[in-house]
Parts: C-alpha cells; structure tokens; sequence
C-alpha cells in the first residue's frame, strides 16, 4: 500500500489488517504502484517518475533499484503491466479538457 503524505510503501495483513512501513523505500509523491513477487513499481506523480523496488525476503525493507522516465509523461498515476512493458496512465492535470493518455515505457526488470 502507498501513503503519499508519509512518502512510503506499507505491507499489509490481509487478515488482520495490520500494517507495516517498509524500511529503507522513500518515494515522495507516490501514487499508483504495481507489486510482481517483490519487486514493486512505485509511481511518483508529480515528479514525473515510476521507481522499481526490490522488497527483502520477509518484505520488511526494499531498495530503489531503478528510476524510469519519459518525457511522455505528465504526472502519471497508476502503472499496469503488459509483458516486458508498462503502461502508466497521465493524469494531465494542467490539461483538463485533453485526452487521458497512456504511456508505454520499459518494465526494465
């Protein structure tokens, strides 16, 4: 789970719904985010950027491995993912009569 005001990623229990922040990840401006086994792609709207995080085994910490960008972008807000490929929805906020778009970018995992 992402909490934008605390800029981290959480796990949660889906049984209890305890929560835990995940040690070592600080992503300011997160939104939308992908998980694959632990590897987490983080999208960081207003900075214009998706991270790719690989999560410890007990997913208790992670670490920043990659930074995607485009010049495509414009703040993107959620990421799903096709094959080797992202696609991460622009929210174009200082558009807002234009077309959402998609933008295609490399998993890069």
């Amino acid at each position: 789970m992402a909490h934008s005001n605390n800029k981290s990623l959480y796990t949660v229990d889906p049984y209890t719904g305890e929560s835990a922040r995940i040690d070592g990840v600080d992503v300011p401006n997160v939104d939308g985010i992908l998980v694959r086994g632990h590897t987490v792609w983080a999208v960081q709207n207003f900075l214009n950027q998706i991270v790719r995080i690989r999560l410890s085994g007990d997913l208790s910490s992670g670490e920043i491995e990659d930074t995607i960008t485009s010049p495509a972008f414009d703040v993107p807000t959620t990421v799903a993912r096709f094959g080797n490929t992202l696609a991460a929805v622009n929210a174009q906020f200082m558009r807002p009569t234009s077309p959402h778009e998609v933008v295609l970018v490399p998993a890069r995992d």
